[in-house]
């Protein structure tokens, strides 16, 4: 007798899953089956036996397993666990006696009923054991049927015990394989379940009672608190897992989500100052991280979200670090008007700009000290490294090339401008017009 190739192949396949599971058997070891003399296997018709006896097997092993207080047997309803059993210990039988089914494979009722019982909770140890219960109870029945005809078939079934146990085998090795399947299937739901309320939140629907009902049990997220939005540019290399390794275990709540080219992350900061958060994610200045300012509820987080993004924008391209919204308040309204923020630049420092690119950034890296410096040459002059006469002598070049006076208030506060554009947004140069060349020639 041998053991079909598709139940060879889900033996090989679960093995290993199968064998942690079982722990020590409860099977009665037997002696390895002896190769084939020619005679006539007496399996089949010991097994058709037991057929005709599966109502008195059934109840005995219903009152085996609730001796040996079988967890899941008090979880369940009675007619239940028959079914179950008869279907096991009648699609087992068959097989032996070569009476399978029609057009059914032998392992599909142990695979439907570990999907089954995963989906009702039952433990995968629990099953187990009541399969072993059966796998012996079995045993001793073809035992003791064989040993009533003669001692030649009682030796002759020793002979061919291998397949009858390898049987059992992918039987047990089957009801794993259906038990792991639906924990997968689960664990794919929930995950895509997580990500749509997850969506949901940054979409705008928090504001939605139900939703953040579902999102307080389904993310663990309260649906008040201490909120801030990361976005992870996932381009440069980085991954939620080292920045969450950046963080000291239990001092923020997270969950992350990848979308597209960004992972964006939902911290609960509990009694984290956000600028602590600041210091510890930008300990690796490897990645581009943009992070909100806070929000107290989840019906705030698609604006929180925004923020993120935004700060995140506010990092010019090509470099890394973290940007925090609230830090970068300037830079948030360059970036969320570019169009403007270049037309402003253009506006305030018109020919500067179309400096060769040594003089012009010569020229702005004195202008943004001397405003940093209090609008004082002198300090603007240390900080420069160079003589104080040199950095008032740039600054009368910017008066030149630009034709307004850095003594304007407004004028001041329209280059400050410029400059955040010029630092934040990619430095374009706009094609000239014959017009307006030639109105500056004249």
């Amino acid at each position: 007798m041998s053991v079909p190739a598709h139940i060879a192949s889900v033996r090989a396949i679960t093995s290993a899953t199968a064998n942690d599971a079982q722990g020590q058997s409860d099977v009665i070891p037997m002696p390895r089956a002896r190769p084939s003399d020619g005679h006539e296997t007496v399996v089949p018709a010991l097994a058709e036996m037991l057929i005709r006896q599966a109502p008195q097997l059934i109840e005995q092993l219903m009152e085996l397993a609730a001796s040996r207080d079988v967890e899941h047997f008090q979880q369940l309803s009675a007619a239940d666990i028959r079914r179950s059993l008869r279907e096991h210990v009648l699609g087992f039988l068959r097989f032996l006696a070569d009476k399978p089914t029609a057009d059914a494979d032998p392992l599909t009722v142990p695979m439907s009923w570990g999907r089954y019982r995963a989906q009702e909770g039952v433990p995968l140890e629990s099953m187990l054991r009541v399969h072993r219960l059966a796998a012996r109870l079995l045993w001793e029945k073809l035992f003791d049927g064989a040993r009533a005809r003669s001692p030649e078939v009682l030796q002759r079934l020793l002979d061919e015990s291998g397949p009858v146990w390898d049987v059992l085998d992918s039987y047990s090795l089957a009801l794993v394989e259906g038990y792991r399947s639906a924990e997968s299937d689960a664990r794919r739901q929930d995950a895509a379940r997580r990500d749509a309320l997850f969506d949901a939140l940054i979409e705008g629907r928090g504001v939605e009672p139900a939703v953040a009902a579902e999102a307080r049990v389904a993310l663990g997220l309260p649906t008040r608190g201490r909120f801030v939005v990361v976005a992870l540019d996932a381009d440069t290399g980085g991954s939620s897992r080292t920045l969450c390794s950046a963080l000291p275990a239990h001092a923020v709540q997270a969950v992350w989500r990848l979308r597209s080219d960004r992972e964006i992350g939902v911290l609960e900061l509990g009694r984290t100052p956000l600028r602590r958060l600041v210091d510890w994610l930008s300990v690796d200045p490897g990645h581009r991280v943009g992070i909100s300012g806070e929000v107290d509820s989840l019906a705030d987080i698609a604006t929180a979200y925004h923020f993120a993004e935004t700060a995140l924008q506010t990092l010019r391209y090509g470099t890394t670090g973290v940007a925090a919204f609230d830090d970068r308040l300037l830079e948030a309204f360059v970036v969320t008007s570019p169009h403007v923020a270049q037309r402003l630049a253009r506006r305030a420092f018109g020919r500067l700009l179309d400096c060769p690119p040594d003089e012009r950034d010569v020229l702005l890296t004195t202008l943004d000290a001397w405003f940093r410096c209090g609008c004082s040459a002198a300090k603007a002059a240390e900080r420069l490294h160079c003589h104080r006469n040199t950095v008032l002598n740039r600054l009368r070049r910017v008066e030149a090339l630009t034709g307004s006076s850095l003594d304007d208030d407004r004028y001041q506060l329209a280059c400050q401008m410029a400059l955040v554009a010029v630092h934040t947004l990619p430095l374009t140069t706009p094609a000239r017009t014959s017009a307006q060349t030639s109105a500056e020639t004249e």
